[in-house]
C-alpha cells in the first residue's frame, strides 16, 4: 500500500505534465534561409538576425532543390514562378548582380510583396515557385504567401545564383541569361 501511494503521484503528474509538453507551441525565426532551423520555445526575436519569432506550425511551404523545378515546370503548364529579387536583378541590370532568370517568372521584389499581393491573387490554389538569388528572401516570401491564404507554395533553395550549377537541357531551356 506504501509503494501505491509513492506511485501514484508520480503517475498522475505524469499524465498531466507530458501532454502539455508535447503541445508547447514551438517558434523558429521567419524563414529567413539562414537562423530559421533554431527552435524556441516563446515568441520574441530571433537573437541571430532580430526577426520575428513565428509560430512553426505555420510554416507550410515546401523547399525544393534546383534540379526539381525543371519537373515541376515540365509537369504542370500552369505553374507560377515568381522572382522576388529587385527590378535591377531580375532585368540583369544590377551594378554587382549579374544573375538571369527563369523564363516566364513574374518579378515582385519581396519589399514590394505585401502591398502587391492582389497581383497575385488568381494564383492562390496554384502551385508557385519562389526563387530569389541566395533562397533568403524567397523564403521570407513563400512565408508570406502561406501566410494569405496560398496553399502550394515552394521555395527554390540556392536561389538562382546556383542555377548554372545544374546544367541539363530544361535548365538550360528554363534559364534566360
Amino acid at each position: 500500500m506504501k509503494n501505491y501511494f509513492i506511485i501514484l503521484p508520480s503517475v498522475i503528474f505524469t499524465l498531466l505534465l507530458v501532454p502539455h509538453l508535447s503541445s508547447q507551441t514551438q517558434y523558429v525565426c521567419t524563414p529567413c534561409g539562414d537562423c530559421d532551423t533554431v527552435i524556441y520555445d516563446k515568441p520574441g526575436k530571433c537573437p541571430a538576425c532580430d526577426m520575428e519569432l513565428v509560430d512553426k506550425s505555420t510554416v507550410k511551404h515546401t523547399n525544393i532543390k534546383i534540379p526539381d523545378v525543371c519537373e515541376l515546370v515540365n509537369n504542370n503548364k500552369e505553374i507560377v514562378i515568381l522572382d522576388v529579387r529587385s527590378k535591377e536583378e531580375f532585368e540583369g541590370t544590377h551594378k554587382t548582380r549579374k544573375e538571369g532568370r527563369l523564363k516566364g517568372a513574374i518579378n515582385i521584389n519581396v519589399n514590394e510583396l505585401e502591398k502587391r499581393i492582389g497581383e497575385l491573387d488568381s494564383f492562390k490554389d496554384r502551385e508557385i515557385i519562389v526563387y530569389c538569388s541566395h533562397a533568403h528572401r524567397s523564403q521570407r516570401a513563400s512565408h508570406f504567401l502561406t501566410q494569405n491564404g496560398f496553399t502550394n507554395v515552394k521555395n527554390m533553395l540556392e536561389g538562382i545564383s546556383a542555377w548554372e550549377n545544374y546544367s541539363t537541357p530544361c535548365s538550360n531551356e528554363l534559364y534566360l541569361k
